[in-house]
């Protein structure tokens, strides 16, 4: 989430006009910048030439590189993303893999992507409203602004920042060769939609949480944290926004258990069912 403060700042002093003009040269100027530290991470940092012997580390860069116009996940994000479906991959840990929230569809077409090099044919569960994130609520403020009223919860993300149509995502697993026969995209709100399938899904493998808000989080860790199979992860993309730290902090007192997390250095965070979590 690239701004949220700076936005919140300038919606305060900039005409809407003169906001959505800021607002476009700088995720132009973000996204061109993200792309040239990603090429030199890759070529400098990574070593390039290393990587071009190696099979593996060429694979796995060339699957991220694939999705990386299609997300507005970080760079560590995206690696770790791909190393936790490799992971579930190489040990057989059985079930599907699930996001909520899929915004334009960059990490559930990686997480297919590791399916399909493994030729597991595990299932891909996709949940999103297709329609950009909900209102925060009280508990999300402290990221939005300390007064809670609706103009300034709007503060934190332009409209559609996060938004993501049901035909764009589905459109890019075709353009990607993934088998849509394996993939299934259910459009609405969490509350709506994650009671209805519950059962359906069976058990998960991979379980990533990108909602945002407490409300969301909360939501999705309810309904589907008991479907991840002992040895499966559940990553939290946006961990260190407050609304949401506080409803998978809350989640995990409520069952007595205390997470090993692993954090991806660029506010998401992710642990182990079974094996990283302990008895308060």
């Amino acid at each position: 989430m690239p701004f949220a403060k700076s936005q919140a700042v300038l919606r305060r002093i900039l005409p809407e006009w003169g906001f959505t003009q800021v607002y476009k040269l700088a995720i132009r100027g973000y996204s061109a910048w993200r792309r040239i530290s990603d090429e030199l991470y890759y070529s400098l940092l990574y070593g390039y030439h290393t990587v071009k012997r190696d099979s593996t580390k060429s694979l796995r860069i060339k699957t991220i590189t694939s999705v990386r116009p299609y997300s507005m996940v970080g760079r560590g994000g995206l690696l770790a993303t791909y190393d936790i479906a490799q992971e579930i991959e190489t040990k057989g840990i059985p079930g599907s893999f699930v996001e909520c929230g899929v915004a334009r569809g960059g990490c559930s077409a990686l997480m297919a992507s590791v399916a399909r090099e493994n030729g597991s044919g595990r299932k891909i569960w996709l949940f999103d409203s297709f329609e950009g994130l909900p209102e925060p609520t009280q508990e999300d403020m402290s990221c939005v602004d300390k007064t809670p009223t609706k103009e300034r919860s709007k503060a934190v993300l332009h409209p559609g920042y996060c938004l993501g149509t049901y035909e764009e995502v589905s459109r890019l697993f075709s353009d990607l060769g993934l088998n849509k026969g394996d993939v299934f995209m259910v459009k609405g709100w969490f509350q709506d939609t994650l009671p209805a399938h519950r059962e359906e899904i069976g058990g998960i493998a991979f379980l990533r949480l990108d909602g945002d808000w407490y409300e969301s989080t909360k939501c999705c860790l309810e309904n589907l944290y008991d479907n991840v199979t002992p040895g499966g992860y559940i990553y939290i993309d946006d961990y260190e926004l407050s609304g949401c730290k506080k409803a998978v902090d809350e989640f995990l007192q409520n069952r007595g258990t205390i997470a090993k997390l692993t954090h991806d250095g660029r506010g998401g965070a992710y642990f182990v069912k079974g094996a990283d979590l302990a008895k308060v």
